[in-house]
């Protein structure tokens, strides 16, 4: 089996993605090291998680500043090569644009193949930080996509995008959950663990601006009988804490991955909604809606995105527009039809176990590894 240094640009605490691949990675018997910049405290260090070793350098970077991303990333990037002269691997695991540059690098001078793990469209997904410079960058994201030995990423339309100018197409490796629903009975010790009750809605995940976590909070009042559910962590955090005052709002503030899917399986509706003026949202599949196909629960996601297309045309969730009213609506609206709320959930199921499981992804991970350890 290969061995294979994952580049990471943020400090593993951890990555959700980056951890199941890893871990999927190892099961199979290859040898993993992620190898990750440690920019909320620029400590160097290392640890494992499970089969999985981690290795961290600085320096550190406050996080969404972009001005001293563009003068702190290279000195990562300067660490990491130093770091790998004294790692042995097989292959270079980059995960995101803001890894790929130090990828390369260390690939050609090492004479290893690389892999681009694409987790959204990097130049869309900062465009609001960099401006003007998103142009250049997205035209630089294209060059450097193309230099890569095999790209996977999350999603038939972000493959699409990637496979422009490349000989091979991008293998979709979506991060599905190995999880399946649970029992009533498991649900309603779940909801009497955090005092669920009533109608619940829950939002599970990064508590940033473009996710509709503002409109959330100010969707209900208690007298709808709604119990909204937040967890997570972000800029916004703060605001969720003073509405969570209001009673109905309850914060668990940040919770682990088996965590939250307990959450999404005691819901009754999860919130999927994503800013569709963000070309990255338009073509993702958020982690939260494969959260939901996997337990049979029904969902909301916005109008525009690609993901609304297969919701209405599966009937696996609601889809709205990215309006508090107009979401609050479609929410009430769903809470008097317990009928379909449950026959959504089933449909979405039934779609996930068919065509976005993670042992569908998992072999194609496992596939793109093979492709390059034969390759090398």
């Amino acid at each position: 089996m290969a061995s294979t240094l994952m580049l990471l640009a943020n400090p593993y605490r951890p990555d959700p993605r980056v951890r199941i691949e890893a871990k999927a990675l190892a099961d199979a018997g290859h040898k993993v090291t992620v190898l990750a910049w440690s920019r909320d405290t620029g400590e160097p260090g290392a640890d494992a998680d499970g089969a999985v070793g981690i290795s961290r350098v600085g320096p550190a970077c406050p996080f969404r500043s972009a001005s001293r991303m563009l003068t702190r990333l290279p000195r990562y990037w300067l660490a990491a090569l130093k770091a790998s002269r004294a790692m042995d691997f097989d292959i270079v695991h980059s995960h995101d644009l803001d890894t790929l540059p130090a990828g390369l690098w260390i690939g050609r001078l090492r004479r290893k193949p690389v892999l681009y793990d694409a987790h959204e469209l990097y130049a869309a997904m900062v465009k609001d930080d960099v401006g003007a410079m998103s142009g250049p960058l997205q035209r630089l994201e294209s060059f450097l996509v193309r230099r890569a030995d095999a790209v996977i990423t999350v999603s038939d339309t972000l493959a699409d995008e990637l496979s422009k100018g490349r000989g091979q197409r991008a293998r979709v490796v979506m991060t599905s959950p190995d999880a399946s629903p649970l029992s009533e009975a498991e649900v309603r010790a779940v909801r009497e663990e955090y005092g669920m009750s009533g109608f619940v809605v829950s939002y599970l995940g990064s508590l940033e601006p473009g996710r509709f976590v503002e409109q959330l909070l100010d969707a209900f009042s208690p007298e709808d009988g709604v119990t909204v559910l937040v967890a997570g962590k972000g800029s916004l955090e703060e605001k969720v804490r003073q509405a969570s005052g209001k009673g109905h709002v309850r914060y668990l503030g940040s919770v682990s991955t088996d965590e939250a899917l307990r959450l999404t399986a005691a819901s009754d509706i999860v919130t999927a909604m994503m800013d569709p003026s963000n070309p990255n949202n338009v073509v993702g599949t958020p982690g939260k809606i494969l959260n939901s196909m996997a337990l049979a629960r029904p969902y909301v996601t916005t109008q525009g995105l690609r993901i609304a297309e297969l919701t209405e045309r599966k009937g696996t969730g609601i889809v709205t527009a990215y309006d508090r009213g107009a979401f609050r609506e479609a929410v009430l609206k769903a809470r008097r039809d317990p009928r379909g709320l449950l026959e959504m959930g089933l449909r979405g199921r039934e779609h996930f176990a068919s065509d976005m499981s993670w042992s569908k992804s998992k072999g194609e991970l496992l596939e793109a590894y093979d492709s390059l350890v034969g390759a090398r």
